[in-house]
């Protein structure tokens, strides 16, 4: 496997992203999205995260097609934070992880790595998001409204798929190892492949 190098997500890297993302929606339960939505989404979701100030990274290696028509860089995998109800301010140190892999690069520790950034990002206090509704000043310790809040919490949000590794519970021990905690199960909230079923986790 040739090296593995986790950077900032570029626009180039969009149309890789959104075949990443769309095996997952129409294969899997792991995501609750139904339809693929169009390579603009990617690009406006992109734009959206840097202006609140939340990072984007994927990992790359070098693209072993060779192909002159393709990347250089082969995406083979992808993770984010969201907004967690970013209508209001007082969810402003919350953000959602987003982290999926290229189907042919399970098990091979990108996923870990690609979770260690943003962890590290978010240890060291450099994420900082703004919100719809205007930040308070002092606000988590913020000095102004127009430089945010830190980010101090993430949340995961999984569907434990039946009939995925262990019936699902292989994901949600991924995440506990590394330091999530579950903090609960929400049933019948969303439906797809015939499983309910999903887990919230806590960093």
């Amino acid at each position: 496997m040739s090296e593995i190098r986790i950077r900032s997500a570029k626009e180039a890297d969009l149309p890789q992203v959104c075949a990443i993302n769309t095996h997952y929606i129409l294969n899997t339960a792991l995501t609750f999205a139904q339809t693929p939505p169009p390579q603009e989404s990617y690009h406006a979701k992109l734009a959206a995260l840097s202006a609140r100030g939340l990072p984007y990274f994927v990992a790359v290696a070098e693209n072993p097609t060779h192909d002159s028509t393709q990347s250089d860089e082969l995406v083979v995998g992808y993770a984010y934070l969201s907004p967690f109800r970013e209508h209001l301010a007082a969810y402003a140190p919350t953000a959602e992880l987003s982290l999926f892999l290229h189907p042919d690069y399970y098990s091979q520790g990108i996923g870990s790595r690609l979770l260690e950034v943003v962890l590290a990002f978010l240890r060291t206090g450099q994420i900082r998001h703004m919100t719809d509704e205007p930040i308070p000043p002092h606000l988590n310790g913020s000095p102004s409204s127009t430089q945010g809040v830190t980010v101090e919490n993430i949340i995961a949000v999984m569907a434990v798929d039946p009939e995925g590794k262990d019936k699902g519970e292989a994901l949600r021990r991924w995440y506990i190892k590394r330091g999530f905690q579950e903090s609960g199960r929400l049933s019948k909230v969303g439906f797809k492949h015939g499983h309910w079923l999903v887990s919230t986790l806590n960093f």
